[in-house]
Order: structure tokens, then C-alpha cells, then sequence
């Protein structure tokens, strides 16, 4: 995640929406606060009437549901490989 401070926020989150993007456990605690953000984005998009933010926030919000998703998943297979040795 480009998490410079330089870096403009649409570039940024550009990643999220990249098809071959890497993470790992070590920013889950980012991914889930950019999870936070981008859902009171949306809520807040929703209630302006802002469709086209929505959208493109829903796109990020999937990515980063299904991000979060794969790296716990991966955590947990880690740990139990771990701890059958």
C-alpha cells in the first residue's frame, strides 16, 4: 500500500483496486482501517446522493473485504502449520 504522505489519495488507494496486488498480515491493521474509512465514505456518498463515489468506493471496499479476507486466511493456515509441527 503507498502509504506516503506525497502520494495524492486517488494513487494511493489506486492499488486497492489493482487485480495483482500483495499484502500481508503485517498491514492488516491498515487494511482494516481503510476498510473503516472507505465504508463512512460511502455511507456519507450515499446520503449526498453521490452515486459515481459510491461506486468507485464499493469497488475499493470489495477489494479490501476480499484482501483482508485471503491475508487472515493465509495467517491462520500459517499458525495451524505451525503448531501441527
Amino acid at each position: 500500500m503507498n502509504r506516503s504522505p506525497s502520494a495524492p489519495g486517488k494513487f494511493r488507494e489506486a492499488c486497492l483496486t489493482c487485480p495483482v496486488f500483495l499484502t500481508g498480515p503485517e498491514f492488516l491493521p491498515e487494511l482494516r482501517e481503510q476498510q473503516r474509512r472507505t465504508l463512512a465514505l460511502i455511507d456519507v456518498s450515499e446520503c449526498g446522493g453521490q452515486t459515481r463515489m459510491v461506486e468507485m468506493n464499493q469497488q475499493v471496499l470489495n477489494n479490501l473485504d476480499r484482501m483482508i479476507s485471503e491475508v487472515e486466511k493465509t495467517a491462520t493456515e500459517s499458525m495451524d502449520t505451525t503448531h501441527a509441527s
